[in-house]
């Protein structure tokens, strides 16, 4: 299986990318390297690019020949999101359309996406599950609960 890790030289995304490659898939980081380090991947694995430069992601993911993509690309300061908005909205959601754009023109129909439980905001409930309220309490964490909206609107409509 080949595999792009989007955020890829971040740091779990890297974790992840070091992690397929030592299990026998084929993967290749994909980051504009904003908050990742290209140290982080291994020689050979980096594809510099952003997720909002559609044409590219699609060309990379059609040259790798990709079968899946681990999402893990994102603007992620919870501080910066509330100061700066527009710049998590756009990154993050605006990113993921893109993404989503991309895997479609490619006929990539796996992903994998890295949310976060920012997304149930302060709720008491311990532990708690998946099925819990979700009232994300930061613009950071309304942007992820609306790519997880996003990707469960286009698997239902696009397979």
């Amino acid at each position: 299986m080949r595999i792009l890790v989007t955020g890829g030289a971040g740091f779990v995304g890297s974790a992840c990318l070091r992690h397929l490659l030592a299990h026998g898939y084929e993967a290749l980081a994909y980051d504009n390297l904003a908050q990742g380090h290209p140290e982080a991947v291994p020689a050979g694995r980096l594809e510099v690019g952003d997720i909002a430069d559609t044409q590219k992601l699609t060309k990379t993911l059609r040259d790798f020949k990709a079968d899946a993509v681990m999402h893990f690309a994102a603007a992620t300061y919870v501080g910066e999101s509330v100061s700066n908005p527009e710049y998590h909205y756009r990154n993050n959601i605006g990113g993921t359309l893109s993404l989503l754009g991309a895997m479609r023109e490619a006929g990539v129909k796996r992903m994998l996406f890295s949310s976060t439980c920012a997304t149930y905001g302060m709720n008491p409930k311990v532990p708690m599950g998946e099925d819990s309220a979700q009232e994300p309490f930061s613009p950071y964490a309304r942007t992820k609960l609306a790519v997880e909206w996003m990707i469960r609107d286009f698997a239902h409509a696009y397979g």
